[in-house]
């Protein structure tokens, strides 16, 4: 199955529909002299505006939504491949895991769950869903969001980010769906505009594939677009000497780029891990 990472320039599309910046930071000059004490240079920051991302790839979700007056999660184009199908994911507390919110469906011919989690500033969010009814892993979706517009330092100034990270993981060869939950840890330097992280102390609370949680998930050392605040990179995990690639994608949001959301994919053998994750700066 095919999959990509949302583009910057896509983003950055997306950006100037919203209203929010789609400038490099090259590009934005602004006014360096500051004070009267001899024209002391004031910090260059970029303002960007509202984005949501969805994973793409065949059998993933093209509208992934909370519909906050119904409390329901609206997801687009599963399961039916080729054709616009709208479902609505009712409210499930009895399956919220950590800090995400649980949804599900019975209704249709097959189960979904969808977990979401908005940070308690509500600039960021995410979405994941999926389902253990097929093999050859079936239909999912993931998406992140931001609110608002955030403003990125450009210079001298690191942040470190902690958070939650829930995972569901599938079978090419059988049905079944584990949910995994973990910390997410990420990093950033503005100083050169990267960001990196890991999710660690990963534990299966729904286990339905009998294969274990797994070692900590390392998210490799990326850019970040300073367009978008999007950053988007390769990740891994080692378990007995086999190492498993993947890739993750996030946004910075927050008043000052004080928070981010992303979601990862990552497989391994006849698994499929896909996940969402929120941090805050510490």
């Amino acid at each position: 199955m095919r999959f990509s990472l949302a583009a910057a320039a896509s983003v950055a599309v997306f950006l100037s529909a919203c209203g929010g910046s789609t400038d490099s930071a090259s590009d934005e000059t602004g006014d360096t002299t500051g004070g009267t004490d001899g024209g002391t240079e004031e910090e260059v920051v970029v303002d960007t505006g509202p984005a949501q991302i969805l994973l793409e790839g065949d059998n993933q979700a093209t509208r992934l939504e909370y519909d906050s007056d119904a409390d329901q999660i609206i997801v687009e184009d599963i399961p039916f491949d080729d054709e616009v199908f709208e479902s609505r994911l009712d409210r499930t507390a009895s399956r919220d895991e950590s800090a995400y919110r649980a949804y599900s469906s019975e209704r249709g011919f097959d189960d979904y769950t969808a977990y979401t989690r908005e940070t308690d500033s509500g600039a960021v969010s995410v979405i994941v869903v999926n389902s253990g009814e097929y093999k050859d892993h079936g239909y999912s979706g993931a998406a992140y969001s931001r609110t608002g517009t955030t403003t990125l330092p450009t210079e001298n100034q690191r942040a470190f980010y902690e958070g939650e990270y829930l995972g569901t993981r599938t079978s090419e060869e059988s049905g079944g769906m584990d949910v995994i939950v973990g910390d997410a840890e990420l990093a950033a330097d503005f100083s050169d505009d990267t960001i990196r992280g890991i999710i660690t102390k990963r534990r299966v609370t729904e286990d339905e594939l009998g294969v274990g949680a797994g070692t900590d998930i390392t998210l490799a050392n990326t850019s970040i677009d300073r367009a978008s605040g999007v950053f988007n990179g390769t990740a891994s995990q080692t378990n007995e000497d086999v190492t498993s690639d993947g890739t993750y994608s996030g946004i910075l949001g927050g008043d000052n780029a004080d928070e981010t959301a992303g979601y990862l994919i990552l497989e391994r053998d006849s698994t499929r891990e896909l996940g969402v994750f929120t941090a805050v700066e510490r």
